[in-house]
């Protein structure tokens, strides 16, 4: 079976958000991978999944005050129909909404396909949602004394408006390569 997901970026206005396909069989650590190529994300820090007051992630972000439960063991096909919620970086706590929106009997994808998108990703470490705001008001500003600075640290200049669904599905398609080279290390 094949789910299609909508992820939404919390707080972002004009929304930030992406369709993608993926299999029922999916685990909760496929998709936090997943996210992050959809997204744009760098797989940087921290996640976790929030379903019926329980958090998902690897074990080993277990701490004194908190336990997971094993995203690697949570399938999609068990999501519930209520929204689910996925942070990632637990310092700029980039909150995104997951909603089921179809489900496809029969039929298997080869690869997650990223369907459609809106919206170019924050950069990582920007300062969640105000340091985003507060990014994208200085990128509008060409006379921004700090404008040059940002852009350096950026890379380029930061268009919101940017998503490159070619680019998206080509990296999904190397999404167990990408998994693999992340876990070893």
């Amino acid at each position: 079976m094949i789910f299609e997901l909508q992820i939404e970026l919390k707080g972002t206005n004009p929304k930030i958000w992406r369709n993608i396909q993926v299999n029922s069989d999916t685990s909760l650590n496929e998709l936090h991978h997943i996210i992050q190529i959809s997204m744009g994300w760098t797989n940087s820090h921290l996640y976790s999944f929030k379903i019926d007051d329980i958090e998902y992630s690897l074990p080993e972000y277990n701490y004194d005050f908190i336990t997971y439960g094993d995203s690697r063991s949570y399938k999609l096909k068990d999501f519930p129909e209520e929204a689910v919620v996925y942070l990632y970086d637990f310092g700029d706590y980039w909150e995104h909404t997951i909603k089921v929106t179809e489900k496809i009997d029969g039929k298997k994808l080869l690869n997650p396909i990223c369907l459609d998108g809106k919206g170019n990703c924050p950069p990582e470490d920007v300062g969640g949602i105000h340091g985003f705001k507060n990014f994208l008001e200085i990128m509008k500003d060409k006379t921004h004394q700090e404008r040059d600075s940002y852009i350096e640290w950026c890379g380029s200049v930061f268009n919101p408006d940017f998503i490159n669904l070619e680019k998206i599905n080509q990296n999904l398609a190397k999404l167990k390569k990408y998994i693999r080279e992340i876990e070893s290390g």
